[in-house]
Parts: structure tokens; C-alpha cells; sequence
């Protein structure tokens, strides 16, 4: 009779917690920039060279205003500013402070999916700001 063996819990890799610990690290340095203090974050290269915004452009305004409390602004300025501080929070609570690996998802599947949702929307908003008014980019 062979002795029953316990099942291993699964090991994080070496620095597995630290990517937890970032997400938090930029969630509170987000949120002092909604507070006042100042962050070198550089501006927009292709819409300085083309006047054209990015599909991210007013992606961290969006952000602030969401930690800073305002999600009709955040919505706003960019529809994707709330869900990411939602996933930052949570990547930071799993993985930064409870220590448990992240859940086995397809994260390349998910990374194209929420490229094809940026490009979509940029693309929507795009024509908003050509008259079509569905969507369309704030000014400034």
C-alpha cells in the first residue's frame, strides 16, 4: 500500500508578490497626482506629431478622476479609466497584500481582447470628434 500524498499548494514565483506591490505602488502615486502633487509623466507623442490623440489619450486623467471620486468624469474622459483602477485595486489585493497567485486566464487572449476594445473605441471616438457626435474626445 503506497502512503497517501498530500496535495502541494502552488508556489508563487520569485517575485510574484511584486507586481501586486506595484500595481499599488502607481495606484497611490495616482492618487497623490489627484491630490495636487505633481507626476513627470511625458505627454502624448502621436498626437504631438500628428494632432491625432491615441487611443490611450486621457486614459490617466480618466484614472485620477476615478480615484479622485468622479466617475462621471472619468467616464468622460475615457471609458476605460474606471474598470482599470477596479483591475489595479484587485491585482493589488490578490497579488500585492493576500499573496495568491492570479487566476489561470488565457492573459494573452485577454490582452489582445482589451487591445481590439482600446482600437474600437478610439476608432468610435475618432469619428465623434468628426461630427458624428456619439462619442467624440475632450477638449484640452
Amino acid at each position: 500500500m503506497s502512503p497517501a500524498v498530500a496535495p502541494q499548494r502552488r508556489r508563487p514565483a520569485p517575485g510574484f508578490r511584486q507586481l501586486g506591490w506595484s500595481a499599488l505602488a502607481v495606484m497611490v502615486a495616482l492618487a497623490a497626482r489627484s491630490r495636487g502633487l505633481p507626476l513627470p509623466l511625458p505627454g502624448c507623442p502621436l498626437r504631438a506629431l500628428t494632432g491625432i490623440p491615441c487611443p490611450t489619450c486621457f486614459l490617466t486623467r480618466s484614472v485620477l478622476a476615478s480615484l479622485h471620486g468622479d466617475l462621471g468624469e472619468a467616464l468622460e474622459l475615457h471609458l476605460f479609466g474606471p474598470p482599470l483602477v477596479a483591475g489595479g485595486l484587485w491585482l493589488a489585493l490578490v497579488q500585492g497584500v493576500l499573496g495568491r497567485p492570479l487566476p489561470r486566464w488565457s492573459w494573452g487572449r485577454l490582452g489582445l481582447a482589451l487591445a481590439l476594445g482600446l482600437l474600437i473605441y478610439w476608432l468610435v471616438r475618432l469619428l465623434g470628434s468628426h461630427g458624428f457626435e456619439l462619442l467624440s474626445f475632450p477638449a484640452g
